[in-house]
């Protein structure tokens, strides 16, 4: 099925409603309960690890449900539609939890459990649907991560947009109302995204995939059906090993990700503002990482690009790090050393994005192998379980990232921590990814589906 480039445009832009939330979850949620509302880390990393352990666990559920939708609407619109109010409600109750409460942790732990919930669910009612989208559109190996390649381009771009215009509203004043600015603007875009994906690719409605019924009518019993489904999907061993390579990679980039704005500020010494440079190197690599996706995909194994990848992340991301303990880094918070950083940030940026594009073109192929094994077509219920681990993961990262906080007795609020706190801040961030990256580096060696393997699959599911 071939896009036009409206409909292109169209769907890339619904990554945004991902992108976004992800973006400030990820980045600036944990640090705004941290030192703006004053919750322990401990308990800000537990309600943000539970909250994305009930979003993974909702994936395979919305994606089945999505798989199974018989509406005139097709099976994934009317769900993208659906979720758009309870995102941009949730998402800003976020920012308002009831000042009585700053002494009550227990209080405030809830609401952002609360709330961190309501959103990851409400977005995942898009998501998933859409992720199903990119699965279902494309038909070759290559199309495969041109289309991938799309997705994850506008999702980078666009949270890097949301980071740039967020930056300057970034203080560390408990009585700013600038947070709460910043909750109603991603409760917009997010709205506006959505809308615009849903009514760009409603034309594709007609021409998209439904269930079918028949292979699964023998079993009366419903619950029978998805174990069965779910039971073929995980007897396949390629998907295990992408899930498992997977799952490390979302565990160090959850602990990386979650540290970053903290070791930007309080270990290398910069102000919110400052960091927009940073953002004007992302706009370049994800740029860049755009363009030379599809290419090395065309004269590379998918799995080789993931390791090698992977290899430069781990070894650029530690790079500052060790300088500094050499003493070969600019001074702190100077001009010089943000030049200084841009540079490692550039690359492992870059080589972190063509990773991301590459992993997530590889899940159409895994999706094929399994269609053909099984002779039942589940685009978002295999979407959703790839989801359901990154999450996971992900949320063990952001836990990991609290824990840690808690463990070096990071303070709260704006009482300033101590050289050695900085330290082992910056070590998390950094060295601590490359040891990370050595499990899921062995992993992907272990992936089997290539160019040729692909085109044999295509071929037999030609057959049925």
């Amino acid at each position: 099925m071939k896009l036009n480039n409206f409909e292109k445009i169209s769907f890339g832009l619904g990554g945004g409603v991902n992108a976004i939330k992800t973006d400030f979850f990820v980045f600036y949620l944990g640090v705004y309960y941290l030192t703006i509302i004053g919750l322990n880390p401990l308990l800000t990393g537990i309600a943000l690890f539970v909250a994305l352990v009930f979003d993974a666990v909702t994936d395979p559920l919305i994606g089945a449900f999505s798989d199974r939708l018989k509406t005139r609407y097709g099976r994934r619109h009317l769900l993208m539609f659906l979720s758009l109010i309870p995102i941009s409600i949730s998402y800003i109750l976020l920012f308002i939890p009831d000042p009585s409460w700053a002494e009550n942790e227990i209080k405030l732990f809830l609401w952002l459990l609360c709330f961190t919930i309501l959103t990851r669910f409400s977005v995942t009612l898009f998501d998933i649907p859409h992720r199903a989208l990119a699965a279902e559109i494309p038909d070759s190996y290559e199309d495969k991560a041109k289309i991938m390649s799309l997705r994850e381009g506008f999702q980078s771009l666009i949270a890097l947009s949301h980071s740039f215009i967020i930056l300057p509203l970034l203080n560390f004043n408990p009585d700013s109302s600038s947070w709460l600015n910043i909750g109603i603007l991603g409760a917009i875009l997010m709205f506006v995204f959505g809308i615009i994906s849903i009514i760009g690719t409603r034309k594709l409605i007609p021409n998209l995939r439904t269930w079918n019924e028949n292979i699964t009518a023998k079993h009366n019993s419903r619950w029978k059906r998805l174990s069965l489904e779910i039971g073929f999907v995980f007897k396949n061993k390629t998907l295990l090993i992408f899930l498992l390579g997977s799952i490390f990679i979302q565990i160090s980039w959850g602990l990386a990700n979650s540290l970053t704005f903290l070791t930007h500020t309080k270990f290398w010494g910069f102000e919110p503002i400052q960091l927009q440079q940073f953002i004007i190197f992302y706009f370049c690599s994800a740029i860049l990482s755009w363009f030379l996706t599809p290419k090395l995909v065309n004269i590379f194994e998918k799995k080789h690009i993931v390791i090698f990848s992977l290899i430069i992340i781990g070894l650029f991301q530690s790079l500052p790090f060790i300088l500094y303990t050499i003493d070969l880094v600019p001074e702190q918070g100077s001009k010089e050393l943000l030049i200084f950083l841009s540079i490692p940030l550039f690359i492992t940026s870059t080589f972190a994005l063509i990773s991301l594009m590459t992993r997530e073109s590889m899940i159409p192929d895994v999706i094929d192998a399994i269609h053909l094994d099984s002779k039942i077509r589940q685009d978002a219920t295999i979407s959703s379980l790839t989801s359901f681990c990154a999450k996971c993961m992900t949320g063990f990262g952001q836990f990991f990232s609290g824990f840690i906080l808690w463990l070096i007795a990071f303070p709260r609020g704006d009482i300033e921590p101590t050289s050695q706190q900085q330290e082992s801040l910056a070590f998390f961030q950094g060295p601590m990814i490359l040891i990370l990256f050595l499990i899921p580096i062995f992993i992907f060696f272990h992936y089997s589906i290539t160019r040729k393997k692909h085109r044999t699959i295509k071929e037999g599911l030609q057959n049925f």
